[in-house]
């Protein structure tokens, strides 16, 4: 069952405001020397990159010790659910050696020293694992150093264990904070012994998460809820074909409406995406204006693109053959098709900025901080050091905030209000219609299973929409397992905006593999269960690349997940027709994945997904709380975007722009009980925000088959007809 649990200790949130407060107060005596400034002196050098520093961290910028033992510890990463504002600090706390109640956590600002800022691909805690306990480590010997030298003593017989240093010999100790002054004048040793994972007191242990009491009580930590004196609202209106561009516009009787302050086209800045500005007194009044807009498009070559248009040259594409039958064999063939995908983040993007003396200040909420500072840098023609980015809370992300187009649209109306801070906020109708989406996909299979129930052919003709992200290769699973497999891309032009959609590229093809592998095990007459079983430990060593699902994992641990999956679903008790059971798998982000779905199909094709069980391997897990939420979190999204949900082209514009349209998964369809059980490990921490929902939508589809024997070739499950009798 779905749960949270928790945790009194916690440790509190704190804003940069906060922060700079509680530098003041604590005056010289903060770990390691002085508090490093957030502001355009230090901002630099970040533009453009997911990573930043691969130097050995400074713990200067990860962590502050009051004298009173109170510790400031920095999240270097934005927050948008996935529990990294938690997790990270949980890591420095666990080698500096603190009770987590003494703890206060604060969100960092873009900024070079933080090493990886970038929130994406599962990587916040596996990217940042290393150096944060490094930090830790380092402050906590600068402490233990401090105390030999106060007390004259050897080195080897002072201990530090819960913010305090003890010199055991003579059963002397003092605090963090009766030391931190001292400490702070001292270099960095060379060195800092890390904990042995099997000594960890706070990793690996459920902690709530930080914001918690502040997002139940409604406090202020989104973008959307940024407030500054004077500030101005901002609506920017794009035309709904993409790639078309404003000609003119009645700017002159929208400047007239109530609380309006400005109208105008905004064209030829590098990076923006043509558009019509209105400036106003309120987000009300912005949007009204917006409404009243009567705007002549350029809409150009995009206008010709249509769903329908896409289909019928996949068809003809992926009518090449990819594998001859084979003689004597069970010969497959099937189509899978999955549609394009809206990120449909709950708040929808927004941007806060105030241009003045020089200095783009701006309060994003963003997965890389770094991609918006970088547009605005090369859009403005500003140097990274004049463009500084404040990090708040994400209400959504899924891949959708790595791209960071909202924060030049508001720079550059920024600009040209300077000195007057504006808010630009996308309308929901705006936001979906301007979507980086997820790409659209065809997968023709051809298969082969001969008398013992082995795959002897295995070939997929992949057909997509060009674009950068969901390609497929022959290096991942299964494909590395069969020998003479074969996977063929072609790439339908077009010119619909795609992009990074959570667990990209996996998200899609994972579901078409997927289902295609259970296809085959029936066709052999065998377990699904037993026939990937077999089929991981095939998987060829030294394999890689994207496949199905994923790269090559390692079979024998896959085998391990596989079987706690099945185990815990109770795989293999018989089930009345009707009810199904469905396997799937899935190696993304480095985490290795099984999910068994059962379902119950009434003969008049009416789903009910009951359960749902995932086995995870995922090396260390930090924060059991939050990644069992976020295995629970990545299956139920998987579910609801293969359930229901569907992006449609025509006439160059989108079909559907808003959750009426597009229907997010409700309480009434969520499955009665969703399990996650953690494959114990001390190895380093992988992903764990994406690598749950590729496998969900096959796993489901399935146990749809086992339940009705209909198999489910096209996504949404929702357009099919799965009535039986």
């Amino acid at each position: 069952m779905m749960n949270a649990e928790h945790n009194p200790t916690a440790a509190a949130s704190l804003d940069r405001r906060e922060f700079l407060k509680l530098g003041t107060w604590a005056g010289g005596a903060l770990l390691v020397g002085t508090y490093l400034d957030f502001g355009a002196a230090t901002a630099q050098g970040a533009a453009g990159g997911f990573g930043g520093a691969l130097t050995p961290p400074d713990p200067n910028v990860f962590i502050h010790i009051t004298p009173d033992n109170k510790v400031a510890l920095m999240a270097p990463n934005s927050e948008m659910g996935q529990g990294a504002k938690t997790a990270l600090p949980m890591i420095i706390a666990e080698e500096l050696d603190v009770p987590w109640s003494s703890v206060t956590v604060y969100q960092a600002d873009l900024n070079p020293a933080y090493g990886r800022q970038a929130a994406v691909g599962s990587g916040s805690t596996s990217g940042n694992y290393a150096r944060l306990r490094q930090a830790g480590a380092m402050a906590r010997a600068k402490l233990i150093h401090a105390a030999e030298l106060k007390w004259s003593v050897p080195a080897a017989t002072c201990t530090a264990a819960n913010g305090v240093v003890s010199h055991l010999p003579s059963g002397r100790t003092a605090t963090y904070g009766e030391l931190a002054e001292a400490a702070a004048a001292l270099p960095v040793p060379s060195d800092y012994p890390l904990k042995d994972p099997k000594d960890f007191k706070l990793i690996g242990t459920r902690v709530a998460g930080v914001d918690n009491p502040k997002i139940v009580t409604g406090q202020a930590l989104f973008g959307i809820d940024q407030k500054l004196p004077g500030l101005l609202y901002a609506a920017y209106v794009k035309c709904p074909v993409y790639g078309g561009k404003p000609v003119s516009a009645n700017l002159e009787e929208v400047k007239k409406l109530p609380g309006v302050r400005d109208a105008f086209i905004l064209d030829g800045v590098r990076g923006l995406t043509s558009g019509v500005a209105i400036v106003a007194n309120s987000t009300w009044n912005a949007f009204s204006a917006s409404e009243k807009l009567t705007v002549q498009w350029d809409e150009g070559a995009g206008a010709g693109q249509n769903s329908d248009d896409f289909a019928k040259q996949a068809e003809v594409l992926g009518k090449t053959p990819a594998v001859a039958p084979v003689e004597g064999a069970k010969n497959l063939e099937a189509v899978y098709h999955y549609p394009f995908l809206a990120h449909a983040t709950l708040e929808p993007q927004n941007c806060t900025a105030l241009f003045k003396n020089g200095v783009m200040e701006m309060w994003c909420p963003t997965q890389v901080p770094s991609s918006g500072q970088g547009l605005v840098t090369q859009g403005l023609g500003l140097a990274a050091d004049k463009v500084v980015v404040h990090v708040t809370r994400v209400g959504g992300g899924f891949g959708r905030r790595g791209s960071n187009e909202f924060s030049l649209e508001v720079a550059v109306i920024a600009q040209k209000f300077e000195g007057t801070p504006i808010k630009l906020t996308w309308m929901r109708e705006h936001d979906m219609r301007s979507d980086n989406f997820r790409s659209n996909g065809w997968h023709y299979f051809n298969g082969a299973v001969d008398g013992s129930g082995k795959i002897v052919a295995l070939a997929d003709h992949f057909v997509k929409i060009q674009g950068q992200v969901g390609g497929m290769n022959g290096g991942g699973f299964p494909f590395n397992a069969v020998a003479g497999s074969s996977v063929q891309q072609s790439l339908i032009p077009g010119n619909i905006p795609t992009g990074y959609w959570r667990a990209p590229g996996d998200n899609g093809n994972c579901w078409a593999v997927q289902s295609f592998l259970d296809e085959l095990a029936h066709a052999a007459g065998r377990d699904p269960v037993a026939f990937q079983s077999e089929l991981q430990l095939a998987q060829r060593p030294g394999a890689g690349g994207r496949g199905g699902a994923g790269g090559a994992a390692n079979g024998a641990k896959m085998n391990d997940v596989i079987k706690l999956a099945a185990e815990k679903a109770n795989w293999g008790k018989q089930l009345p027709r009707g009810q199904g059971r469905g396997l799937a798998t899935s190696f993304t982000n480095g985490s290795m994945v099984a999910i068994v779905a059962e379902v119950t199909v009434s003969p008049a094709g009416e789903l009910k997904v009951d359960r749902l069980v995932a086995a995870v391997d995922a090396g260390l897990v930090v924060n059991l709380s939050s990644a069992e939420a976020q295995v629970q979190g990545a299956m139920i999204d998987g579910l609801g975007a293969a359930w229901f949900l569907k992006i449609t082209i025509v006439k160059g514009r989108t079909e559907q722009d808003n959750f009426d349209q597009y229907p997010l998964l409700r309480m009434s369809s969520a499955p009665t009980a969703v399990e996650v059980h953690f494959i114990p490990s001390q190895a380093a921490p992988n992903g764990l925000g994406e690598p749950a929902l590729p496998p969900v939508a096959p796993a489901v589809c399935n146990a749809i088959f086992a339940a009705t024997g209909k198999r489910v070739h096209t996504l949404p499950i929702s357009g099919e007809d799965l009535k039986w009798s």
